[in-house]
């Protein structure tokens, strides 16, 4: 099964390694990396090999803008021209927690479904257009909260509807598809990567419109999915997600929770692909115990 693991990452860690050195030893497998425009990219040049490669044209990702969509995007256009039947879209977080043998032959026995998850009885509802019918100040962009964030976010939530209307996506809803949320790391079959880079470069008021979202990579691929007639979507209801991705939400210390030994068992039994966040000087015995 040809396949390729596109990697958006900013800075060399051990599940990094451990993730190419895996997946790289295996020449059916080719991985594409998005390194942050913010870092040194000759950091990075020791990864390269024969079907290792690092995207030209990068992007200054940062955390819950357009920017993370973006850079999805470069990652689904440097696929072009490369023969590959699925797409895994991860982070540099994460590390496989299934063998390559494995992954093959679930693909194989699922040929052609899509494993993106769409939110469900799994996950506490999120209502998706939040995400892109208002425009948000600075204050929600910041990862560590400020007295003065707090209350501009107060006042957002109040006064939203007077004040922060997204008017490049209000002007046009009614030519955009309806909006879905979703986990933002998936597995896509090769039909549906071209189907979205198509899909794109044929609406680029849409792109507009999403230019200032909050956090909707969640939304954008798989809004754009579901306009697609004969989209096959993989579901297994006792499954983690339908995206197949084991991360944790709910136990802490942090959200989502750096994963080490002791969540190993977990992990296994929840039958996923992947699994993140794990920490930047993770336990090589930890990571390889999965594979």
């Amino acid at each position: 099964m040809k396949k390729i693991i596109a990697i958006v990452c900013h800075k060399v860690t051990a599940p990094l390694i451990h993730t190419i050195e895996y997946l790289s030893s295996y020449d059916n497998n080719s991985l594409i990396l998005h390194v942050d425009a913010k870092s040194n990219i000759n950091d990075f040049h020791f990864l390269e090999k024969k079907n290792v490669r690092l995207v030209k044209e990068r992007v200054d990702v940062q955390w819950g803008r357009f920017s993370q969509i973006e850079a999805t995007l470069r990652l689904m256009k440097s696929s072009i021209g490369t023969d590959y039947a699925y797409f895994f879209l991860i982070s540099g977080d994460d590390i496989p927690v299934m063998s390559n043998q494995d992954m093959d032959e679930l693909l194989v026995g699922n040929i052609g479904k899509e494993f993106i998850h769409y939110q469900d009885s799994r996950n506490s509802f999120v209502d998706p257009t939040e995400r892109v019918r208002f425009v948000y100040p600075e204050a929600f962009y910041e990862r560590k909260s400020t007295v003065a964030g707090k209350l501009i976010r107060k006042f957002h939530k109040l006064f939203k509807n007077q004040f922060f209307i997204n008017k490049k996506y209000t002007s046009h809803q009614n030519q955009f598809p309806k909006l879905y949320k979703g986990t933002n790391w998936f597995t896509l079959t090769r039909e549906s990567v071209e189907f979205i880079i198509n899909y794109v470069e044929q609406n680029k008021k849409l792109v507009d419109a999403f230019s200032s979202s909050l956090c909707a990579d969640e939304v954008f691929f798989h809004s754009i999915l579901k306009t697609k007639s004969d989209i096959n979507i993989y579901h297994d209801p006792l499954a983690i997600n339908n995206a197949l991705r084991y991360i944790d939400w709910v136990t802490g210390p942090e959200y989502p929770r750096i994963l080490n030994d002791s969540d190993r068992d977990k992990i296994i039994k929840s039958g996923a692909l992947f699994a993140r966040k794990v920490g930047a000087d993770a336990d090589k015995n930890f990571m390889n115990s999965f594979i």
